[in-house]
């Protein structure tokens, strides 16, 4: 198992050369940019893996720090439009919206996992998360995917025994 911490697991990937005992594995389709949404996922990642939820930072400290692109994809609503997206929205494409700014990063405060590390061939991926806790908030987690462009092909959890 690999003992290196959140962060240096995102400076220094591991390829996957071990894995955590609790995996959630995503393999991937980075899309034409490979490299670029890589690099948007492990951004937004590090970001979050600065802070605990006894340091969480302002919602205004997010407003700053996250970059546009994400902030673009992944917008503040108000009651209002989120109500007008809602009723403009059938009810069974309601997994397609975008999540609101605020309620994803209420959502990953307490996420429950913690980046593992993945391997890449081209514009395929395989991403492992470590489970750390639960509830853990793979929706949040599955955001930050979408958010960078990145299909999901295929996911699974399981416990290495």
């Amino acid at each position: 198992m690999d003992s290196r911490n959140e962060s240096e697991r995102i400076d220094h990937n591991n390829k996957l050369t071990s894995m955590p005992a609790n995996p959630w594995e995503f393999d991937v389709d980075l899309g034409t940019s490979p490299n670029e949404a890589l690099n948007r996922i492990l951004s937004i990642v590090y970001e979050v893996a600065k802070h605990d939820a006894d340091s969480w930072p302002s919602d205004n400290d997010w407003r700053i720090s996250l970059p546009s692109w994400f902030k673009e994809k992944v917008p503040e609503l108000n009651k209002e439009e989120t109500d007008q997206l809602l009723a403009s929205t059938p009810r069974d494409k309601w997994d397609t919206l975008p999540w609101e700014f605020f309620s994803w990063i209420d959502a990953m405060r307490d996420r429950g996992w913690k980046w593992w590390g993945y391997s890449q061939s081209g514009n395929l991926a395989t991403i492992v998360l470590h489970i750390a806790t639960y509830p853990e908030r793979i929706d949040a987690f599955r955001e930050i995917l979408r958010a960078a462009g990145v299909k999901i092909e295929r996911e699974q959890y399981g416990e290495i025994s």
